[in-house]
This record gives C-alpha cells, sequence and structure tokens, in this order.
C-alpha cells in the first residue's frame, strides 16, 4: 500500500511498476479500450465519492456508488413495502446501513453475476465494496483498489457492516484535512 506521494513513493521499482505511481494515465488512458477498473473502499462518510468524482473528473472515467446500483438491484425488492421507490430506500440508507451489508450480501450469493460484475459493464469505478466475502470474490476484477481515510474526523464503521480495512487497498488517500488536498492527491496519481 502507498502512503506517500508519487514523487516520493518509497516503493521497490517492481512495485513502484505494479502500482503504476506515476501517470496511471499513460498506462490506461480514458481513450483506451482497455480502461482501469478501480475499486474505492473506505468507512461509511469518509469521501469515497468525493474521491471518485476527483478521478473521474482526471479521467473521463466513469463511476457508480455500489448504495445507490445496489438500492435499485438489491436493496429496494427487499424494502419496496416500507418506501414509495429506491430513491426513497436510498436516501435513507444511513439509518439501515447493517440491512443493506446483508442485503446486499445476499444479492452476491444469488446464482448470475455478482454486484460488482454488474456495475462493471457500464463503469470504470466502484466505490463501496463493504463485505470481505464480495471483495475476495471480485479482486481480480479491479486493478487498483484504493481505500479513502478521514479517521482523524469521522469513526469507522462497526464490523457488523464493514468488513474491508486500508490494509486491503493498493493506495491510501488521506482524507483527513481539506477537499483541495483529497484532489491533489487524486491528481498526483493520476496524472504523475
Amino acid at each position: 500500500m502507498n502512503h506517500g506521494v508519487p514523487e516520493d513513493c518509497g516503493c521497490a521499482p517492481c512495485e513502484h511498476e505494479r502500482l503504476g505511481h506515476h501517470g496511471l494515465l499513460a498506462r490506461f488512458p480514458a481513450n483506451s479500450s482497455r480502461r482501469l477498473r478501480v475499486l474505492i473502499i473506505g468507512h461509511g462518510r469518509h469521501g469515497k465519492d468525493t474521491a471518485a468524482e476527483f478521478l473521474a473528473q482526471a479521467t473521463g472515467y466513469k463511476f457508480a456508488s455500489s448504495s445507490e446500483f445496489a438500492a435499485q438491484k438489491a436493496v429496494f425488492p427487499l424494502v419496496s413495502d416500507l418506501y414509495p421507490d429506491w430513491r426513497a430506500a436510498y436516501d435513507d440508507r444511513i439509518n439501515h446501513r447493517e440491512l443493506w451489508y446483508h442485503a446486499i450480501r445476499a444479492y452476491n450469493l444469488r446464482p448470475g453475476p455478482m454486484l460488482a460484475e454488474q456495475l462493471l459493464v457500464d463503469h470504470d469505478v466502484y466505490v463501496g465494496m463493504r463485505s470481505r466475502a464480495e471483495f475476495e470474490r471480485s479482486r481480480d476484477l479491479f486493478d487498483l483498489v484504493i481505500w479513502v481515510d478521514r479517521s482523524e474526523v469521522l469513526p469507522p464503521e462497526p464490523g457488523n457492516s464493514m468488513e474491508l480495512t486500508a490494509e486491503d487497498a493498493d493506495w491510501f488517500l488521506d482524507n483527513n484535512r481539506d477537499l483541495e488536498h483529497l484532489e491533489a492527491q487524486v491528481l498526483e496519481y493520476v496524472l504523475g
């Protein structure tokens, strides 16, 4: 995992080449037939969607929040008697994180493609995976896993709704400062 900035990453040359710290776009340009597939993880409200927005602006890649995608596919079918539509369920997700975690986990146990596989059909970046089982089954779909951390400002989620850690990521984005700092990190990793 890279905790430093790209100019002084300190990784071994082989690790540096694998992670592509300098100029990620040079390896996977937005107009290329082979686009980078990225998974962005971290605790709730730590800035994952914001980091994905910065990445999308810099690369032209498309991202989807797993919560919004899952609201339509996995969660709303379970709670359709409680909410008028999937958007209402999505808007109330913060109050039911454990339910969402279990609904997505159950959805991924059914026959057919997992949520990650479905999301990556039309998107380059998956934001918000929380299940260890889903991560282990889909890790090979992603070229890069990024952890977004805001633990100096917000507490972590309980283990019953988040099983992944910073150790599961290739890159670590520090979101304990302002948005400009987060954006600068994304741009340094992407543009080199």
